[in-house]
């Protein structure tokens, strides 16, 4: 289904980043054409006056707070509205409607180059009659529902309903089920992403299939090239070397002429460099990064944020100081957390990507808090209406901060928060393993095996 909230309180975080070096070239914009007509029930609106509903849609920065505008438009008297969406990558965007300043919803809409999307619906009862009519956002719907029905296998198995090898089994057919959509939808956003999940969800199961799934989709659309090298990487550091992997990542960019792609190559690299704690390599290689591709304006955004995690948050060194409070009250700080591993996590409860991976953050607390892993969770822009609402329907199984108790600038500053959800795991010295960012997900296991391999090596 797609997603449709009503809005009740303003949920923007109140939080700033500096800005970036200043650089003439942005993303090149694509553009898709929306229409529809949105009415209200005639028992409320005797004069069918339906003018004045805003459409717009907002590119949000990482952190969430609203930017450039990618649509704008008002509907006329019979609530008939049309325009042109300019946007610079296609993707889910949020599309928030209101009338007379009010907020009353945001709809979910993928937007893709040259789509003609018509949205229509009637208030007040507009999550049950709004009807999207677009190629790409009806394939998407389609692709929605596999996610929801692999989300559904991995609560099951953090719930301990369902065993290994049965696990294993299904897994296997839901991956089967994401290629077989993938296949029937090349060249589409929804296919697109349900390849990169097929591939995603066989790691670690069947990694000769992933890797084999891998090559055939990059040959297919090379707009996930940057994917590969994520996913490769990880495959070839674990069976070969970082070496290897690294050698990997130059065998893709030879195969790419499109700039950008080369360009996040080269991201792709320098993180791999610092995450395995070659951080002179890194910063050397950062160097070289700048002065080739310091043109666009997304390559300084993230030199100037992995500089300061060079400095604050390089793997191995510690954790900065913090002090927070729970919402059962209880006083949570760095030196009363040593002693254990933890994942220190920063997100906004109403952040798509974070719902979506909750359900695999309940099964990776539910193994590993047998091994004394902790998980502290700090939600940005929330109250305790938006903290209650987020866990209706789901279980707190871990410390989340109480909203309003603590400085969101003085976190977004002492840890480079740039993009949420993130997450930092921390050793049981209180150092720095890794920090995660958005859908870095996956790795955290890796992660967490490596700390406790090492605490196991400790000598006593």
């Amino acid at each position: 289904m797609y997603r449709i909230c009503y809005l009740v309180l303003p949920l923007a975080v109140t939080i700033l980043i500096s800005a970036c070096g200043k650089t003439d070239q942005a993303e090149p914009l694509r553009t898709a054409y929306l229409k529809g007509q949105i009415t209200v029930d005639p028992e409320l609106d005797t004069l069918r006056n339906y003018s004045g509903f805003q459409l717009r849609i907002v590119e949000p920065d990482s952190l969430g707070q609203l930017s450039d505008t990618l649509f704008h438009a008002v509907t006329d008297s019979a609530g008939i509205y049309e325009g042109e969406a300019r946007f610079p990558r296609s993707g889910v965007h949020s599309l928030a409607l209101s009338r007379h300043g009010e907020d009353l919803a945001l709809v979910d809409v993928i937007l893709v180059e040259k789509d003609t999307i018509k949205i229509s619906g009637e208030f007040p009862d507009f999550e049950n009659s709004m009807v999207i009519e677009s190629e790409e956002n009806e394939l998407f719907d389609s692709y929605r529902r596999l996610q929801a029905g692999v989300s559904r296998l991995y609560q099951f198995a953090g719930a301990g309903m369902v065993s290994a090898d049965t696990l294993n089994l299904e897994i296997k057919k839901w991956s089967d089920l994401f290629w077989d959509f993938y296949s029937e939808n090349k060249g589409t956003f929804a296919g697109q992403r349900s390849a990169a999940t097929s591939i995603r969800i066989l790691e670690g199961l069947e990694n000769e299939l992933m890797m084999q799934r891998l090559k055939e989709a990059v040959e297919d659309d090379p707009h996930l090239i940057p994917f590969a090298s994520r996913i490769g990487v990880r495959y070839y550091a674990g069976k070969q070397d970082l070496d290897y992997a690294l050698a990997y990542i130059d065998s893709l960019e030879r195969h790419s002429s499109d700039d950008r792609i080369r360009m996040e190559l080269k991201r792709n690299r320098i993180n791999l460099l610092y995450d395995s704690a070659r951080v002179e390599s890194a910063r050397l290689e950062l160097d070289q990064f700048k002065d080739r591709y310091l043109k666009y304006r997304e390559a300084s955004t993230w030199a100037e944020r992995f500089e300061s995690d060079l400095t604050l948050l390089a793997p191995g060194s510690d954790l900065p100081e913090f002090a927070v409070l729970s919402v059962e009250g209880d006083s949570l700080t760095k030196a009363g957390m040593t002693g254990s591993p933890y994942i220190l996590e920063f997100t906004r409860l109403d952040n798509v990507l974070y719902q979506d991976q909750f359900d695999r953050n309940i099964a990776i607390h539910h193994i590993y808090k047998n091994y004394g892993v902790n998980f502290i969770t700090i939600p940005f822009g929330a109250n305790d209406i938006v903290l209650n609402a987020f866990f209706e329907e789901r279980a707190r199984l871990w410390p989340f901060i109480q909203p309003g108790s603590f400085d969101a600038d003085d976190l977004v500053e002492t840890f480079n928060i740039n993009v949420v959800p993130t997450r930092i795991l921390v050793d049981q010295q209180g150092r720095v393993v890794r920090k995660y960012e958005g859908t870095e997900f996956n790795d955290i296991i890796r992660g967490l095996q490596i700390v406790l391999k090492n605490d196991q090596e400790e000598p006593s």
